[in-house]
């Protein structure tokens, strides 16, 4: 049963989760993550780091409101750090609950209690013997997946919600069980066959069920009084211990977060720590430090003073006196994960893949999530992680790619800060002015164009424009088009050599000008040709009609003599 659902549609494949993961219980497929529930020891910090709020826990609210309006028994277990988060006292958060029609609320308190019995009876059955605490589900669940040599360490008692729901279930047999508290890890703890919990609801999903119901809680100014119990110092880093009654020269420590119980863990794995209880919680802070608090951005301080504000009497002696005694023994079975090692041969040809073909080249910045090049192999060996989430490989890739693109087109480009000097250039651009990258790169723009285009775009409220422009200094003719990247704060200047196809323009020009001069000069020298035969032919005419008229004149002569 899945406890953690992932949300594909927002993953945005920054891998702040397999980063901040303790135990890489996250595998990254076609560009998203998903949670390996085998390797996942529930701790919750992945569905608290992710900025998309991709990854959620998997709520009982809704079955549980639903057991509420069918009118069952339900019987609430509340964590003692209720106090921390709600900020209320007992009795007010109790009110709430029963608003919602919850049959009774009890303190988790109670099962504490139990617990810190059961813990004094071991150690003084077996005084040499060294114990590490078995309150926190992370801690149970991560020793037996990757430790399972120290399962002889932990102490064979419940955790206090499961002996408090057993506490719970022999006063209502037929009730359904609902804890609530800070902690994910708890919803899977109730799968387990000691669990008598049939629901889990969060600290912060219990919140929201308070607002959609339109209950308010009041706030706690500490004037309400009211009862004081030590075992509610349980959620707090030291709590456990506090409550405990001291044996003789038994030690006792408290270790919080995931780094400092992992030390632990290998130092008493060893077998060299003797006479020694162990108070051991995954969250730094305890459970004040919970996945409820951390997303909720609560201060570790302030929660304490909270919980101790309830907890501790003047005597700092005062506890539940809890009648009935469940049986609270419990055996923790290894749940080790064992997977295929890769060779060497394998590990160095995921690396070269990579990029990765000298030491050098292992740059371990983390950047995949993964603390080294290495490890970071070994994931992908184990389906856990792509070739493509090695950032500064793939950054290099697609400079490389990109900068390959930009060599061979034929195109001239060079790319202009805000400040209008030239941070890119390609070889056809450099062709063009007869200079080197380095004799221009971080220079002023205006040494080889004209800085105007590029104010003139910055200042207008568009995003590109083109233009024609003759560089005389070059001659060369450039078809000019500028793009303005407001979002990178660049301007881009691709230009494209025209000179050719100008100068076949040009001369074709001067051909047609020369044809119609051609033409203008022969159509003038017809003209005149034809004015000059008109000229003759007049002549010739006026002449033809004197000698006609002449002609006449002598025929009608002869007629009248």
């Amino acid at each position: 049963m899945s406890i953690l659902q992932f949300k594909k549609v927002n993953c945005k494949n920054c891998y702040k989760c397999v980063r901040f993961c303790p135990v890489k219980a996250i595998e990254v497929k076609n560009h998203c993550a998903q949670i390996i529930e085998d390797d996942c020891i529930l701790c919750g910090t992945c569905t608290i780091v992710c900025p998309q709020s991709a990854k959620e826990d998997k709520s009982d609210i809704p079955a549980i409101a639903e057991l509420l309006r069918a009118g069952r028994q339900v019987i609430a277990s509340i964590a003692p750090s209720f106090s921390a988060y709600f900020n209320s006292s007992f009795s007010d958060i109790r009110d709430a609950l029963l608003k919602l029609t919850f049959s009774d609320v009890f303190e988790t308190a109670e099962g504490a209690f139990l617990v810190k019995s059961e813990y004094e009876k071991l150690i003084s059955e077996n005084p040499e013997k060294t114990y590490i605490s078995s309150c926190c589900s992370s801690v149970n669940t991560y020793i037996r997946k990757y430790h399972p040599e120290a399962i002889p360490y932990l102490a064979p008692v419940l955790t206090p919600m499961q002996a408090h729901a057993r506490l719970i279930r022999s006063r209502f047999p037929d009730a359904a069980i609902v804890f609530i508290g800070p902690c994910i890890s708890k919803k899977a703890e109730r799968l387990e066959a000691a669990s008598e919990v049939d629901y889990i609801a969060t600290f912060d999903e219990m919140k929201d069920f308070f607002l959609t119901s339109d209950i308010t809680l009041p706030v706690y100014d500490g004037s309400q009084g009211g009862v004081r119990y030590l075992s509610r110092m349980f959620p707090v880093s030291g709590g456990i211990l506090d409550t405990l009654e001291k044996a003789g020269e038994h030690r006792y420590i408290a270790i919080d977060g995931f780094d400092n119980c992992v030390q632990t863990i290998n130092d008493v794995s060893k077998g060299t720590l003797k006479n020694c209880f162990i108070e051991m919680s995954m969250c730094e802070g305890s459970c004040i430090g919970g996945p409820s608090f951390r997303k909720g951005n609560y201060s570790l301080l302030s929660s304490e003073l909270k919980v101790v504000e309830g907890a501790c009497a003047d005597n700092h002696t005062d506890d539940f006196n809890t009648t009935g005694k469940p049986v609270l023994a419990a055996s923790f079975l290894s749940q080790k994960i064992i997977r295929m090692s890769p060779t060497e041969a394998q590990i160095a040809g995921i690396l070269s893949k990579m990029g990765k073909n000298t030491i050098e080249d292992e740059l371990n910045c983390s950047m995949c999530g993964y603390p080294s090049c290495r490890e970071k192999a070994i994931a992908v060996f184990l389906g856990k992680a792509e070739i493509n989430m090695c950032l500064p490989y793939m950054k290099e890739r697609a400079e490389s790619f990109s900068e390959k693109i930009i060599n061979i087109t034929p195109n001239a480009i060079l790319t202009v800060d805000m400040n209008l000097k030239v941070q890119q250039i390609n070889q056809s651009a450099c062709r063009i002015f007869g200079l080197l990258p380095e004799d221009i790169v971080n220079q002023p723009v205006s040494r080889i164009l004209d800085e105007f285009d590029f104010v003139s775009l910055i200042t207008s409220d568009t995003a590109r424009s083109s233009k024609y422009n003759y560089l005389a200094d070059y001659k060369v003719y450039l078809e000019q088009t500028f793009l303005y990247d407001r979002n990178n704060s660049i301007i881009i200047c691709i230009m494209k050599d025209i000179t050719q196809a100008r100068q076949k323009k040009n001369t074709a020009m001067q051909s047609k000008m020369q044809a119609a001069a051609m033409a203008d000069d022969i159509a003038d020298r017809q003209l005149r040709v034809v004015h000059e035969i008109a000229a003759l032919l007049g002549e010739t005419a006026a002449e033809t009609k004197i000698a006609i008229h002449d002609l006449k004149e002598t025929i009608l002569l002869d007629d009248r003599e």
